[in-house]
């Protein structure tokens, strides 16, 4: 039995904590021991001696004997109290990851009340924060010390659970202690733990049996061989402990030892085919047959057994195979694991052999845990089925339920499985299809699947199916697909909660996006029905997304400090369900970013981009592109011109083909303009107003920009007649910050031709329209004589915004628009080359004076010193290619 110390076998044992997801027993048990369980005191030893603060890893391939020499450690009475979560796949759902390892720990006797489990539950805050806040805060109440243990820990894979992780490693208590057991390196920054000395690392080399560990497990398997027949056990195993298990297992029944060692090979594959038809054939037919039919299943409830094999006994045989054999694993009562192993080999024999029986226990699987509420699980089993009647009643019970819990995944795996056939038959399938499409920005094959939905409509559709297609050709509409002319009325009584709010939601999303104009009531009406219902239903993903498209409702009515308060409560929402950050919050993420570099603070805004860009490819196109683009702008804020440039260009090409807003791209069009002109590169700047105009036309951006471009020329009688316009009702003005801008030009302007009347009159009247919006940064990167008039400003103004003003001049780093002539831009091409300065001269057919003249002008305009920091220079600004 386990230690009494090292967590709770009984699955009943404590309440859960309040707000998080229930787990079973078994995730949170130490596993036991096999009964030729084989000592490793050195190990333990090895184990004992991690220092102060140091994460201990251990790594080592499957069969390596991780998880059996932890557990066999953690059950020292002389240790501290362990908390053991065994991770598996369905672990990539933070809630669901966290939730465990807050169950593990309330269960500890140090953090029980009067005896009882769960005593601590005081201490944690899981449903206010972050479940990783959570965690912490119950660590550093631990008192003495205590263990965390996460074994299996690379079936981690989601980029939210990785970073949360990520920030458990680094924040985690001094004096506690974290072990990480994975086949792999964990995923985490290993070599800066190395470099840092945190980490206390056992590895394959340590984990590999000796030949005396090799002779002491045989033993205990009753078995007698020479030292010689050890050693070449040993040597043809190199001590994989699972191999030496498998073989173990195999001499037993062979009457020829010498035989078996000979033919038996060290190679994995080799062991696990060989070996488990070996153990399979020692066993009799009625368990053989249980093994191959439950192997569907990773983790197997014998409950799930016995509806798999039809035998009610199927614990009881599960357990008896559990004693027989160390490749049945009995994780908690009632709960079986089958060797990784032996389950591949069960899986493709009965495939190979019985493939009926294969898709028959996969299409039980399906059900069971469709009946247990479990559509991912039911889906994943279905779709090996390969029977396209249960996947597509599956999708039909529980397409709606994925798609407002935001599991695309899940259900796009389902879709795809089914195939295109049944999609464009059944407009059900189809409609699920859309949305997931029409959620990923894939509009192409959200219009195919429209299509097919469209084509397939039944004479009589049932009142959910409708209302599922006016949810779907609402957000079609939405995202400026052609739409729908039917408009049949919906009754709300007849449909279920989910899907009337996914329909408020996109009735809401059509208003806001409206070509015609946006009617702000009825679409703040819709919204926020759809939030209230999903937050009633534990509906996260379409509470979040209805926040947000409040949030985006709120700028669109000229709110923006509720705009920013909405996005927060939508990147709060996602929080409470630990789906921060992730694709959820990519959107309020990608407009608060923007919010920060606008107040003037790159560095948050940088911060901010960066959580969310580190997920890679699952961040919608729209919110990737906003969240690079302001990346790089708050980097060349910071003094990175050139780093900054290279990314909202790079931004701009790989996205630019994607739908956006006309202010979206007004606005990232704005970023990649300022920064090019800072690096001195005016074709890149002129790039950006060619691609602006041909996007949305002349409005008060464009004119913007070219006034940016003349005033970069030193041409400030010209910025004053390209803004005149700006007065009149047309063009339009997409963004309040353009006035901002337009009118800093218009001082800077003024000071230029002397009228330093007018110039403080348009500096007035800029730092008013400025803080109504909380537009610092445009202040902060303000011409060099506009400056002067804010240092007078500053000096007798003390408000609130004149603070955050000078914060910001103080942060961000203004880089003097310098551009290369005409020429000096022709000898700067050739320098590269060898050609000496007379050869470039005679290019040119000018004196040799002139092209040192011009050379000089180049290295002072770029700062450089030397022909070659001049090449790097242009290079880096993207002047010269």
């Amino acid at each position: 039995m386990p230690h009494p110390r090292a967590g709770t076998e009984d699955p009943a044992a404590g309440a859960v904590p309040p707000g998080l997801l229930r787990v079973h027993a078994s995730k949170t048990t130490v596993p036991e021991l096999p009964a030729e369980f084989t000592a490793r005191p050195a190990l333990r030893l090895r184990l004992d001696s991690a220092g102060p603060g140091q994460i201990v890893v251990v790594s080592a391939p499957a069969g390596s004997g991780k998880t059996l020499l932890l557990a066999d450690w953690v059950r020292d009475p002389a240790g501290p109290e362990t908390a053991w979560v065994t991770v598996d796949a369905d672990d990539n759902d933070p809630r669901r990851l966290w939730s465990a390892v807050l169950t593990a720990l309330h269960a500890l006797p140090c953090l029980s009340r009067d005896g009882r489990p769960g005593g601590a539950r005081d201490v944690v805050p899981p449903t206010d924060g972050d479940l990783v806040d959570a965690v912490v805060a119950v660590l550093e109440t631990c008192d003495p010390p205590v263990r965390l243990v996460l074994d299996d820990v690379q079936e981690l894979t989601g980029q939210d659970v990785l970073r949360d992780l990520n920030r458990l490693v680094r924040r985690f208590p001094a004096g506690q202690r974290l072990v990480l057991a994975s086949r792999s390196d964990p995923p985490t920054s290993i070599p800066r733990l190395r470099l840092e000395g945190r980490v206390h690392e056992v590895r394959a080399d340590a984990l590999a049996f000796t030949v005396a560990d090799t002779g002491r497990l045989l033993s205990t398997a009753g078995l007698d061989l020479l030292p010689d027949q050890v050693a070449a056990l040993h040597a043809r195993t190199e001590g994989w402990v699972a191999g030496l298990r498998l073989a173990a297992l195999a001499l037993r029944r062979t009457d020829d030892v010498a035989a078996f060692l000979a033919s038996f090979s060290g190679d994995e594959r080799s062991i696990a085919e060989y070996l488990t038809g070996e153990v399979l054939g020692g066993l009799g037919a009625e368990k053989r047959d249980l093994l191959r039919l439950v192997s569907v299943c990773s983790n197997l409830a014998a409950e799930l057994a016995a509806v798999l094999t039809g035998h009610a006994d199927a614990d009881r045989v599960l357990d008896q195979l559990h004693h027989e054999t160390a490749l049945v694993e009995r994780t908690s009562p009632g709960h079986y694991r089958i060797h990784p192993l032996l389950r591949s080999y069960l899986v493709a024999d009965l495939v190979r052999h019985r493939p009926e029986g294969y898709r028959n226990a996969e299409a039980t699987a399906a059900g069971w845990w469709s009946a247990q509420v479990e559509p991912v699980h039911a889906l994943r089993h279905a779709g090996r089925a390969g029977d396209p009647g249960l996947l597509t009643a599956l999708l039909h019970r529980w397409g709606v339920t994925l798609l407002v819990r935001g599991e695309l995944g899940p259900l796009q795996r389902a879709l795809a499985a089914a195939g295109p056939g049944p999609r464009s038959t059944d407009p059900r399938l189809a409609l699920l299809a859309a949305v997931a499409h029409l959620d990923g920005g894939d509009l192409p094959a959200a219009l195919a699947e429209l299509t097919n939905a469209r084509r397939s409509w039944p004479p009589s559709p049932e009142a959910d199916l409708s209302a599922l297609r006016a949810g779907a050709e609402l957000l079609a509409t939405s995202r400026g697909l052609p739409g729908w002319d039917h408009d049949a009325p919906v009754d709300h009584d007849r449909l279920p909660a989910e899907l009337v709010a996914l329909l408020h939601l996109s009735r809401g999303v059509a208003l806001l996006c409206d070509p015609g104009g946006v009617d702000v009531e009825p679409a703040r009406d819709e919204l926020a029905r759809a939030v209230r219902l999903a937050h009633e239903g534990h509906l996260g993903y379409l509470e979040v997304q209805g926040l947000w498209a409040l949030s985006s409702l709120a700028t669109a009515s000229g709110d923006q400090g509720g705009a920013i308060a909405t996005a927060e409560q939508a990147v709060a929402a996602a929080t409470r369900h630990g789906r921060h950050p992730s694709a959820w919050t990519a959107g309020p993420t990608a407009f608060l970013a923007q919010a920060d570099l606008l107040r003037g603070e790159p560095a948050v805004a940088a911060a901010r981009a960066a959580e969310v860009l580190v997920l890679g490819e699952g961040v919608p196109p729209e919110a990737a592109w906003t969240l690079h683009s302001v990346h790089g702008a708050a980097r060349a804020d910071q003094g990175d011109q050139a780093g900054g440039l290279a990314e909202l260009r790079a931004a701009r090409v790989e996205f630019a083909d994607h739908p956006a807003t006309p202010g979206m791209v007004a606005s990232l069009a704005l970023l990649e303009h300022q920064v090019a002109l800072e690096n001195g590169n005016l074709a890149a700047a002129s790039e950006v107003a060619r691609w602006l105009e041909a996007r949305v036309g002349t409005t008060g951006e464009l004119l913007l920009l070219k006034a940016r471009t003349e005033a970069a020329r030193g041409r400030h009688d010209a910025v004053r007649v390209t803004l005149a316009p700006l007065g009149s009702p047309r063009p339009p003005v997409l963004l309040p910050s353009t006035r901002v801008e337009a009118h800093l030009l218009e001082a800077e302007a003024a000071l230029h031709a002397g009228e330093r009347a007018a110039a403080r009159a348009a500096l007035g009247t800029a730092l008013g329209e400025a803080e109504a919006i909380g537009g610092v940064r445009p202040l902060a990167l303000a011409g060099p004589l506009t400056q002067e008039l804010l240092d007078a400003w500053l000096s007798h103004d003390r408000g609130r915004f004149a603070a955050a003003v000078a914060a910001a001049r103080a942060v961000v780093v203004q880089q003097p628009t310098v551009l290369l002539s005409e020429r000096e831009l022709e000898v700067l091409a050739l320098l590269p080359s060898l050609l000496s300065a007379r050869e470039i001269a005679d290019e040119f057919t000018v004196s040799v004076n002139t092209v040192k003249s011009h050379i000089r002008s180049i290295y002072a305009k770029l700062g450089v010193s030397s022909r070659r920091d001049a090449v790097a220079a242009a290079r880096d600004r993207g002047v010269l290619r």
